[in-house]
Parts: C-alpha cells; sequence; structure tokens
C-alpha cells in the first residue's frame, strides 16, 4: 500500500504534517551512556513488565531525532545541545506500549492519507514523488519504509491523545472565572502578621540558644565528606551560635505573628478588619488596583491575594492567609468588573485555548502516572 505513495506523483490537499507531535512536554527522565554494538541485542531496560532491546531503543532515540528535524529544520544543529534524544526515545516506546495495551492502530491507508497532502512534498498543489523522495534522502537521511513507520506511530500517539484528553471539558463558570483572571483587577485592604516585625523585639539569652540547640540539633545536620565518603555531622554550638539563634528568632517570631492573626480573626464578628487589626498590633493597609500575577509593594507576587479577593462577597473577609513571610486576612476594597461585551467576543477563541491548555495539563499527569508504572 505505501509503496503505491511512493510511486504517485499527484496529491489533492495540503497537510499539516506531524512535524511534532501534538502530544505537549513531557516530564522526561534521564538516560546515559553510550550505545555499544554488542549491547544491542541486550536488555535496556522493561516497560510494562516487557524488555525493551537496545535496538528498538536506538530506533526510538532516531525516531526523536528525525521529528526534531522536521520541528526545527536548520536550526536544530544550534538546538541539538538542549535536546534529550535518550529521553525524549524512552517516552516514546512508553506511549507506544500504552497505544498498544489500548489497542489502538493507524493503518495504512491513514498514513497514505497524511503523507500524501504534506505541503513539504507537495510541487503545485501535488503530492511529488521526486520531492519526497528527495527530502527524505538528504534532508530527513532517512528510508522512506521508515519514514512511514514513523508517522504510523505518530497517528498511533495522536489517537492516545485524544482518547485520554477527551474527556476534558470546560464549564461556562471555569471559563468566565478563568477570564476574569487575566483581565479583571482587584484590591484590597489587608492586616499581616510579619515574621520579620515580630523578630525585632525577640532577643534570646545564651540559656535560650543553648536549649534550643539541645532541642533541635537534627535539624542542623550538614553534611561532610572524608576520604571521598559523605557523611551527615551536628557541629558544635560555637560554630553555629549564629544560625541556631536565628532559627530561634524565626520561630519565635512565626508562633507569635500567627497567635496575633488569629486573635484579629476573633474580633471580625464585631469589628472591622483594619481596626482590628490595629487593635491587636498588625500591620494594616490596602493596595491599589492590580491584576493577578502582579507584584505590590509590602504583599510580593499577589496570585492568591488576588485568587482568594475573587472569591469573596461583599464586606467578607477572608480566612487566615499563611506565606513565608506570615499571615494575612484580607477584605475586598474595590474590582474592575470584566468587559461583558469584550468576553463575549473573544470566548470562543479563548475557550479553545483554554482547553487546549487544560488537555495538555491532563496528559502530563497521565504521562506522569505512567511513569511510575514504567519506571526504568
Amino acid at each position: 500500500m505505501l509503496r503505491i505513495l511512493r510511486n504517485k506523483k499527484t496529491a489533492k490537499r495540503v497537510w499539516i504534517g506531524l512535524a511534532i507531535i501534538i502530544i505537549p512536554a513531557f516530564t522526561f527522565w534521564g538516560f546515559s551512556g553510550a550505545l555499544r554494538s554488542r549491547q544491542e541485542s541486550s536488555v535496556a531496560g522493561r516497560i510494562f513488565g516487557r524488555n525493551i532491546t537496545y535496538i528498538q531503543f536506538r530506533d526510538a532515540i532516531t525516531e526523536e531525532k528525525i521529528m526534531a528535524r522536521m520541528q526545527f529544520g536548520d536550526k536544530l544543529d544550534e538546538l541539538q545541545q538542549y535536546l534529550d534524544f535518550e529521553s525524549q526515545g524512552w517516552q516514546r516506546l512508553v506511549l507506544l506500549a500504552e497505544a498498544k495495551k489500548r489497542r489502538i492502530t493507524a493503518g495504512d491507508k491513514e498514513v497514505v492519507s497524511d503523507i500524501e497532502s504534506s505541503p513539504i512534498f507537495q510541487s503545485k498543489g501535488a503530492f511529488n514523488n521526486k520531492a519526497y523522495n528527495d527530502i527524505l534522502r538528504y534532508y530527513l537521511r532517512v528510508q522512506p519504509r521508515i519514514f512511514e513507520e514513523l508517522i504510523r506511530q505518530n497517528l498511533i500517539l495522536a489517537k492516545l491523545y485524544k482518547q485520554v484528553t477527551d474527556k476534558v471539558s470546560l464549564s461556562e463558570e471555569q471559563i468566565k472565572n478563568e477570564y476574569a483572571r487575566l483581565n479583571q483587577q482587584i484590591s484590597i485592604y489587608y492586616v499581616a502578621g510579619l515574621v520579620s516585625e515580630f523578630a525585632k523585639n525577640i532577643s534570646p539569652t545564651e540559656k535560650e540558644v543553648a536549649d534550643y540547640y539541645q532541642a533541635h540539633k537534627a535539624a542542623f545536620k550538614e553534611p561532610v565528606t572524608l576520604n571521598k565518603t559523605t557523611e551527615a555531622r551536628i557541629p558544635e554550638l560555637s560554630e553555629i551560635k549564629d544560625k541556631v539563634k536565628q532559627a530561634f528568632v524565626e520561630e519565635g517570631a512565626r508562633k507569635l505573628a500567627e497567635e496575633k492573626i488569629k486573635e484579629c480573626q476573633g474580633k471580625l464578628a464585631a469589628e472591622d478588619l483594619l481596626a482590628a487589626g490595629r487593635k491587636t498590633g498588625l500591620k494594616t493597609g490596602s493596595t491599589g488596583l492590580f491584576k493577578y500575577g502582579e507584584f505590590i509593594d509590602g504583599l510580593g507576587a499577589t496570585q492568591v491575594f488576588w485568587d482568594t479577593a475573587y472569591g469573596l462577597k461583599e464586606n467578607q473577609s477572608s480566612g487566615i492567609i499563611t506565606l513565608p513571610a506570615g499571615f494575612y486576612i484580607i477584605k475586598v476594597k474595590s474590582e474592575t468588573p470584566i468587559d461583558e461585551a469584550r468576553f463575549a467576543k473573544e470566548k470562543t477563541d479563548f475557550a479553545a485555548k483554554l482547553l487546549l491548555e487544560k488537555k495538555q495539563n491532563y496528559f502530563n499527569t497521565f504521562v506522569e502516572e505512567l511513569n511510575k508504572r514504567a519506571p526504568r
């Protein structure tokens, strides 16, 4: 069947080639060591209980290199140092093994149809046999039969991706909420129990530092190398006194900050947020309008604050937000509604992009689970 394609000189349509499998980037794991001819018949690893030979592994690596050439073209030479073909080859084998378990196949007609309509193999809108053979021979440096089987694999992987992600969907609420996240601005009132502020008032005695060291020795273990062997040791207090003191202060300050923010929270049933914050000695303030992800002086990165504020009702205070810098309670000051007319105009394209991203994330998780079940 595919021999007919190689002798065919005309075709009908344009093909958007599988220059890169539509599957998103995966979490790969490394495989090191040069492949030697004497290893080719030995086992490179196991996938779902089945041995994978070095020949199969080598072929998968070659296939990934062909795909990279199709994707990056002449830029591949300069990008090659950043590509891990061994990991990608192994990942291809894992995915193909999963597809086989699901009995996913691609017939000769599908392979023919895809190759026939590839724009790089066409001349004047029709499939060109000479262009096909020349590109495979001189540019991709691959025999037609191998290339055709590579296309078959890509079709199988595309079907696997579709089968796995077809269940992924978006509700109207999810679409609108994500659109708001990217376009809506919010300002907030806040009270903050900052660890750094409470730390200023803590001055431990020598005894307190020593007692803290004795109670938390394990936390101060340090690696040490002796005779090329790395072991863990606990330094003497005199060696790390400043470090121990700092740990004592930070732990104490965090406890005080948490106690104060909880005290403030207890007053909110009867008092306004800022008034309750001032009475408990916490930092209070407000922000200007900000979008999701913007940096705000005094608060830093705002993702968690925007997300929290977006879910609050009018005059409702949030729960306690815990961050490395301390503890916060917020309330919405103002917000700008999304432009409904603009949302209606952009909704279709926005939803399509959002769904694609969600599918990619879902498939990435699926691949990570596969890797756990098929470790090398």
